[in-house]
């Protein structure tokens, strides 16, 4: 038997195996790195031989003068070597930083909420990916100035999700113009992560039908969870209407003291949610003084959308005066101001908002109610898609104490699409919730930071306890079904709150704590009668439910109790499903 050639033949065969399992798919991937390389290396080396020849002409070429031949190497055409080299190899660049890229922000859509969202990701230091279809996208050169990555292509699309690496990002925006999309963006979010482990993608779809978006929220507590995806509904409308009153309000927190009279100009989706949030915030101001609040709205279907507001919240017909103004921005009717007057002609309006959807529209109606309010110390707030351009003149002359002191610019899509401010979202606040509801019940039982290292507040303490309290508020909705509840939009707010039986209280209890002592175990916590360790990851009351002391079981008691007074706060509240109810629910 000829034993070489049987050797050489088995090499050959390894290394043809190596190639093809190991090294011929890296080659794939980077071959461009060293071709790139070369022609970036031939280009300079042309362009600069000639250089290069002239200064090592002389006799004696020491090593000093080889340093100088170096150093007088054109700046210029290496650059644009660089530049040649980006623009020809820019997909392939592209595609391996996407590989390298984790922990990072994903936005799909494309228009001024993408764009302002990119760049608030941007500032806050995350690595930013773009998905759309646009390929007209005027601003497309400047995000990649930024290294922002961009993939041109349906943000619906389930492989491109998976080229954005949807899987480790840290949040996901679908900002496109259609719900429809955004939603099945979600969706497909949802499958890619479902297998995830230790990582959770906050998911932030945008709705723009408020009411929509309140009905989805209330769905997606009570939804079974996916624990690795956490899906949050956002109304940009609804959030920037809060915003507004609260830099701007148009009435003391006290009603009692004076009548208010708020102007709302504009009833599209902005000037809805702004008058609806300022009944309610008078509402609870108001107390028990009977003094109701006056709005004026002017719109061209004024009429219709008072009837709109007294039909769908009549809760706050005891509350507000709604004086419906049927008109046109942009007839002389209104450039009179007539609607600002009583019969004595004296100006009855302590606040105007201007909300119409067009940013020239909404500047050119606050300029025409300020030649006739200058003198009257109101402010007027017009509410525009961002600060800038036409915002940046009112803002200027403000800051100035010019004439135009009581004109006040709000940019909407700044202020909602900054990331901060989204981190308060539904569940976030539910979290935050929980924790003060812990700091307050830890305290009464005696408990110092000493003793409990988490009796910090929110912002003070580890990403991992802030996660703890996320995934508590995640399961709510299953909570809820396993004693026969169910959640809706809160709407009579003179309502007493839900309470449990003591039976639910038990069951809940016992649930929670089970949920709880499953999450540390997992995470690597262990038993310890000492105090508890957050560095060492060590907890005395790291037991099953029968060894817990009363103590420790009157917390998760009392933690439940307080449910209901969470989900009030961010606008639900619970009932309990009848048995006829619970047959429909569940289905044929």
């Amino acid at each position: 038997m000829d034993v070489i050639p049987f050797q050489k033949n088995r090499l050959g065969h390894w290394i043809r195996a190596i190639w093809r399992r190991k090294l011929r798919p890296v080659w794939q991937d980077y071959h461009w790195v060293v071709l790139g390389g070369l022609i970036l290396f031939t280009i300079i080396l042309y362009i600069e031989l000639p250089t290069f020849t002239k200064i090592l002409a002389p006799a004696q070429r020491s090593w000093s003068l080889f340093r100088t031949a170096i150093g007088a190497a054109s700046m210029t055409y290496v650059l644009a070597a660089i530049k040649v080299f980006r623009t020809v190899f820019q997909p392939q660049i592209q595609a391996v930083r996407l590989k390298l890229t984790n922990d990072h922000a994903v936005v799909c859509g494309m228009g001024k909420k993408a764009s302002l969202f990119i760049k608030s990701f941007y500032e806050d230091g995350y690595k930013v990916v773009l998905i759309s279809n646009d390929k007209n996208i005027s601003n497309l050169e400047q995000f990649r100035d930024l290294n922002i990555l961009v993939l041109m292509g349906d943000p619906t699309d389930i492989e491109i999700l998976q080229k954005a690496r949807v899987h480790k990002a840290q949040y996901l925006v679908a900002v496109c113009e259609n719900d429809g999309d955004n939603a099945e963006i979600a969706v497909n979010a949802r499958a890619l992560v479902s297998d995830a482990h230790h990582r959770v993608l906050t998911c932030l779809v945008h709705i723009t039908n408020p009411r929509l978006c309140t009905l989805l929220k209330e769905r997606e507590i009570m939804s079974q969870k996916v624990h690795s995806f956490r899906m949050e509904f956002l109304n940009v409308f609804e959030s920037g209407a809060r915003q507004i009153l609260k830099e701007f309000p148009g009435f003391g927190e006290s009603a009692r003291s004076s009548r208010s009279h708020l102007l709302i100009v504009g009833l599209g989706p902005m000037g809805t949610s702004l008058t609806l949030h300022a009944g309610m915030l008078w509402r609870i101001a108001a107390e028990k003084s009977k003094e109701k609040l006056a709005i004026t709205i002017v719109d061209k279907d004024a009429d219709r959308k008072k009837e709109f507001f007294q039909s769908n919240y009549h809760q706050l017909n005891d509350f507000w005066e709604l004086i419906p103004v049927t008109l046109d921005t942009d007839s002389p009717q209104f450039h009179q101001g007539k609607f600002l007057w009583d019969g004595e002609g004296r100006c009855f309006i302590t606040a105007a908002y201007i909300c119409l959807e067009e940013d020239s529209r909404s500047l050119a109606a606050a300029l025409a109610l300020f030649q006739h309010l200058r003198h009257e110390n109101v402010p007027i707030v017009v509410q525009m898609d961002s600060n800038a351009g036409l915002a940046k003149l009112l803002q200027d002359e403000d800051n100035a104490g010019g004439s135009f002191a009581n004109l006040h610019s709000f940019g909407l899509l700044d202020h909602k699409c900054k990331s901060d401010l989204l981190l308060y979202s539904m569940h976030e606040t539910l979290a935050r919730a929980i924790h003060q509801d812990y700091l307050v019940i830890q305290k009464n039982m005696g408990m110092t930071l000493e003793t409990n290292p988490s009796l910090v507040p929110w912002n003070e303490l580890p990403e991992h306890i802030k996660e703890s309290n996320r995934r508590q508020a995640d399961d709510i909705g299953k909570k809820l079904k396993t004693v026969h509840c169910d959640m809706m939009p809160l709407t009579d707010w003179d309502a007493e709150l839900f309470e449990f039986t003591p039976e639910e209280i038990e069951i809940l209890a016992r649930m929670e704590h089970e949920r709880w002592l499953n999450e540390r175990r997992n995470e690597g916590w262990t038993y310890d009668p000492g105090a508890k360790d957050l560095e060492r990851k060590k907890s005395p009351v790291l037991l099953d439910w029968d060894k817990l002391s009363e103590d420790v079981k009157k917390y998760n008691r009392e933690a439940i109790r307080s449910l209901p007074v969470f989900l009030a706060g961010v606008g639900f509240q619970i009932f309990r499903i009848l048995p006829k109810q619970q047959n429909v629910l569940k289905g044929p």
